[in-house]
């Protein structure tokens, strides 16, 4: 039996992250694929909750199979850890739904775009570079730099200034490029209950992720788990994205942004225009302020439109502050070109780098 791209795959994934939650799994990989893994003793499922973590012999298969290519990682089954794993691993799985390759083990690897970065794997090597900030990826795409959180409600305080450290220090060798910081969560109502959890004010080092989110001067975006992250991140993959996917949705009908908005993408009949894909929030609440300061006209947003149900429609279309469109699958389609919205591995047998394909393990009786 020859191992499929699929395989190897799913097979990195569970090495990689180290603990996936099953049902995340089922995103992306189907059962059967799953099961084969398991029925060749590469990876076994948790007992105490269910998730699919690899086993010495898929570790060592995989290890020869890429030539020592692997994170030098320990599973620590401790309750705690494990959940801060199946966390980090919906980030995972939704950066490789968007074509953003996880499967790197130096952050060296990070100056071929799109890639992932995953901070464990550096954590437990010797002096740990990251300290105790709660980053859980870096990635490199659409020619800016990004830093990954985990924020659900309760998550807990961080350091801003050592996160910020942190993330310049680990980033440093990636000259020229933008940065910004990614708020992922299980969906895009978790990481908003957190953001809007704020303090009574005075002076502490630790800050919640409510406080983090008012202060800093970086981008901050959000990011759904899911299949409609998935096409965020890889909508923003695209070099220069936002005009791209402007002139998409708007076609003869763009205008470019008059001198006085900047803050704008274009104009759309008259009325400012902003692409809100990429779920910068503050980006769209200080353009919104600049235009209604002009007395313009309701400015419209255009996202996904599962952002749209999820965030967009409730927060600006039924305040009465913009209109808010959904982008057609022509637009996202004229966007992205023929690589479709999700990434999907090609199909066929993995071939190394030597060109050579991989057959799966001979089972032990017993």
């Amino acid at each position: 039996m020859l191992m499929s791209r699929r395989d190897i795959d799913a097979l990195r994934m569970v090495c990689w992250c180290q603990c996936v939650d099953a049902n995340d799994m089922l995103r992306v990989f189907t059962k059967t694929e799953l099961d084969n893994l398991r029925y060749l003793r590469l990876i076994k499922r948790y007992v105490r909750n269910g998730a699919y973590t690899a086993t010495a012999v898929g570790l060592s298969f995989l290890r020869r199979a890429l030539s020592d290519e692997l994170p030098d990682l320990t599973l620590s089954y401790h309750s705690q850890a494990m959940l801060r794993r199946m966390r980090v691993s919906q980030i995972v799985l939704t950066a490789y739904q968007a074509g953003i390759n996880p499967f790197i083990t130096k952050t060296e690897e990070l100056t071929k775009e799109p890639s992932m970065f995953l901070s464990a794997i550096s954590r437990s090597r010797g002096s740990n570079p990251w300290g105790s900030t709660r980053v859980a990826a870096l990635a490199h795409f659409g020619g800016q730099v990004f830093a990954f959180h985990y924020v659900c409600p309760e998550i807990g305080p961080l350091s801003l200034s050592d996160e910020l450290m942190t993330f310049s220090n680990q980033s440093a060798h990636l000259h020229g490029q933008q940065r910004g910081i990614v708020f992922a969560g299980a969906s895009y109502g978790d990481v908003l209950a957190e953001l809007q959890n704020l303090s009574d004010g005075g002076y502490s080092r630790l800050i919640g992720y409510g406080d983090a989110y008012s202060i800093l001067q970086l981008p901050v975006y959000i990011l759904s788990c899911d299949a409609v992250g998935a096409v965020q991140l890889r909508l923003m993959s695209l070099p220069d994205y936002r005009r791209r996917l402007t002139l998409a949705a708007l076609r003869d009908q763009f205008s470019p942004p008059p001198e006085e908005l900047p803050e704008c993408d274009a104009l759309f009949q008259g009325v400012p225009f902003l692409m809100a894909a990429d779920m910068d929030l503050r980006r769209i609440d200080a353009a919104l302020n600049k235009a209604r300061s002009f007395g313009t006209e309701k400015p419209v947003l255009a996202a996904l439109e599962g952002q749209a149900e999820a965030v967009l429609y409730e927060r600006y279309r039924d305040t009465g502050k913009a209109r808010v469109f959904a982008l057609t699958e022509e637009a996202l389609a004229a966007a992205l070109g023929t690589g479709g919205l999700i990434y999907e591995p090609k199909s066929g047998p993995y071939l190394t780098r030597k060109g050579e394909t991989i057959d799966a393990p001979p089972i032990k009786a017993g």
